[in-house]
């Protein structure tokens, strides 16, 4: 592994440690200033812009209900000053592939976007909750799970949200 791969897998840590610490100063910090950005959020729609991407994090990030995450499997490929990061991540008992490209500004490796979706399978000799060790999606309760990720869990409020607004849920997995 090349010294670029090794710093970009310790780049794409410190997004997740950022994310697990519900720190949106070191996540502001991960992210490119000047290049554009952008994200998708399992169940959102794309954000692009600094701004709003940003905006996107602190919305996750101070929801006391966001739940925790696991990552597993994290393989880096670098092409100059661009990198890519694939990787894994549980959240609860369901499963997300997620891409995460960086650009180098200066000598540091910045995120410049983040894209997270369901996947039908766990990460090989990934890591379990289940107790007898089987990783595979197994019956209906685990797809119903997948299709909950993918669109994100509900607001609280009893508004049926067709008020026009199209905000993204504020309990969405990240």
């Amino acid at each position: 592994m090349s010294g670029d791969e090794t710093a970009l897998l310790f780049a794409n840590e410190a997004f997740y440690n950022a994310f697990a610490e519900r720190d949106m100063v070191a996540m502001a910090a991960l992210w490119a200033k000047s290049q554009p950005v952008g994200c998708i959020h399992p169940g959102w729609p794309p954000l692009f812009g600094r701004q709003a991407v940003l905006d996107s994090w602190e919305r996750i990030l101070s929801n006391p209900a966001a739940p925790e995450m696991e990552t597993a499997g994290a393989e880096a490929m670098c092409w100059g000053d661009v990198g890519i990061v694939t990787c894994y991540e549980k959240v609860d008992d369901t499963y997300l592939v997620a891409t995460n490209t960086f650009v180098r500004e200066g000598k540091t490796w910045k995120l410049a976007y983040h894209q997270a979706g369901p996947v039908s399978t766990p990460p090989p000799g990934g890591a379990s909750n289940d107790e007898d060790g089987d990783d595979e999606l197994e019956d209906d309760d685990d797809e119903a799970e997948l299709a909950e990720a993918e669109v994100g869990l509900e607001d609280d409020d009893d508004d049926d949200d067709d008020d026009g607004d199209d905000t993204p849920p504020s309990r969405s997995i990240h």
